[in-house]
């Protein structure tokens, strides 16, 4: 039995210690991958993040392993598509964000070279940093910027003080 202590939130399920253990806080390069964190960061919102993860599989084949050029010509009958679809978040708003999103990614590629060298030219300031998001993205607010900054490993993630990745994280900060 592990018996390692971990947040609070993160022990719920395997598939939450295991996002916890092995992705939250990880550093993110590739555009999908970015793009991914963003757009499921974003369909978090008002959810649990439970929820979002027993359906990343399902947001993964419904928006093509998350390859922006892909997504960012769905169409409004993939728009409705997804709206059938029960294995995701079905929010028409966020669907018609996250094609937007994608669009928005693309011209941030070709303006920075990658999605990784857009977000590493922002303000170091976090907060500064959450408003460039939040200007840049549709539909993606303040605490949703913050949670994807940390989930990207580039802002620290909030490990509770009881928990095994805080000490490291702290013995990390004291280099």
């Amino acid at each position: 039995m592990d018996e390692t202590i971990r947040c609070k939130w993160s022990r719920d399920s395997e598939l939450l210690t295991a996002y916890h253990d092995e992705e939250w806080g990880q550093p993110a390069k590739e555009d999908t991958k970015l793009f991914e964190c963003l757009t499921l960061e974003m369909f978090q919102a008002g959810l649990s993040w439970r929820t979002i993860l027993h359906k990343r599989e399902n947001f993964r084949k419904a928006f093509c392993q998350f390859h922006i050029e892909g997504v960012m010509a769905f169409t409004e009958e993939d728009i409705e598509r997804l709206l059938q679809n029960e294995g995701i978040v079905r929010h028409r708003r966020k669907i018609e964000a996250t094609i937007e999103n994608a669009r928005r990614c693309n011209a941030l590629i070709k303006e920075h070279g990658s999605l990784l060298a857009f977000f590493e030219q922002l303000p170091v300031d976090s907060i500064e940093k959450r408003k460039a998001i939040k200007q840049t993205f549709k539909h993606i607010g303040l605490t949703t910027a913050e949670s994807f900054l940390m989930a990207t490993g580039m802002m620290p993630p909030q490990h509770e003080e009881t928990c095994h990745l805080y000490k490291q994280q702290v013995k990390e900060t004291a280099r």
